[in-house]
């Protein structure tokens, strides 16, 4: 009876653009021998020389089922999730799921869908990895004071790093992703990088009225200020830059108070000994002349390239 027999179809599993999916497995129909063997066995055993039978249908299972298709298919787009060289915590070089989906394949193994992966796909990959994971150091700079201590990192140190022997990756790779695994550990080695440190200092000459810089001992610029008059003279003595700000008005609005000044929107000020700043000034050029209640005053442009080069607690020194 052909017309009773209909084959099964296996499940399989294919990549669709974005992740694997499963095309479920339908069972085939056939006849129940068994029951058929018997019924007829009754029928001539009894002596009979002819009978009529029943037909029934049986299930046929497919070679591969849905429930392990659909397991392969889970455990193949958790490794699409990570799959990457990876250089400890880090994946260093991701596996996109368009490239992961053409190393692998999910084939029947006795009668279970099992995962495999290409190995010379694989090596193209591994091919490519020291322009992607090589690199050389960063060397770190620093803005110290005198005692050493940091006050500004200008540019974080980043160690080098250097791969090492990946002639066995694509094999090893291969072997890791059909066991369900997607990160593949990279042997690298890391490269130090060099620290160079800048001890920065501003210098305020009042016999003279000039600002200094110095950068580990050497001038790097120097200009013409106005520093405090008469009664409100600049003090003297060591300080820091404790104070930062890039905009502030100083003084009082009413005028019949103390400071008995008022000064709008003054630029980048760094205050380095109580009320007493370096900052800029709009309001007059008549640099090299005290001029102030106390600050020490300079061009705006000046007093914004001081501001940027001068972390707080940057040292300033105050003298005649």
């Amino acid at each position: 009876l052909p017309s009773a027999y209909t084959d099964p179809t296996a499940a399989t599993v294919a990549f669709n653009g974005t992740a694997f999916a499963v095309t479920p497995a339908t069972a085939g129909t056939g006849i129940d021998l068994d029951a058929l063997s018997g019924e007829l066995h009754d029928a001539f055993a009894s002596g009979a020389a002819s009978t009529t039978v029943t037909v029934r249908e049986s299930s046929i299972d497919p070679t591969a089922d849905t429930a392990s298709a659909q397991k392969a298919a889970d455990s193949a787009n958790a490794m699409l999730a990570n799959a990457g060289f990876y250089v400890g915590d880090e994946r260093t070089v991701p596996i996109d799921a368009a490239t992961a989906s053409k190393w692998l394949t999910v084939a029947p193994v006795d009668g279970k869908l099992t995962i495999r992966a290409d190995q010379a796909a694989i090596q193209k990959s591994v091919d490519a990895l020291p322009a992607l994971v090589n690199r050389a150091p960063v060397n770190a700079t620093s803005i110290v004071d005198s005692s050493g201590s940091v006050l500004d990192d200008v540019t974080p140190g980043v160690a080098g790093r250097q791969l090492g022997d990946v002639s066995g990756a694509a094999a090893a790779f291969a072997a890791q992703l059909a066991e369900g695994k997607g990160s593949f550990a990279l042997p690298v080695k890391d490269t130090p990088f060099a620290s160079t440190t800048l001890l920065r200092k501003i210098d305020v000459n009042l016999s003279t009225e000039t600002l200094t810089v110095t950068e580990n001992g050497n001038v790097v610029d120097s200009w013409l200020i106005s520093s405090g008059r008469g009664d409100f003279a600049t003090h003297t003595g060591s300080f820091t830059v404790n104070w930062k700000l890039d905009s502030q008005n100083m003084g009082n609005t009413d005028l019949t108070k103390a400071p008995f000044y008022y000064q709008p929107d003054v630029k980048w000020v760094m205050y380095f000994n109580g009320d007493e700043a370096l900052h800029g000034v709009y309001w007059h050029d008549n640099w090299g002349t005290p001029m102030s209640h106390g600050c020490v005053g300079m061009p705006e442009w000046r007093a914004e390239w001081l501001f940027d080069w001068s972390p707080q607690g940057t040292e300033v020194n105050v003298h005649y």
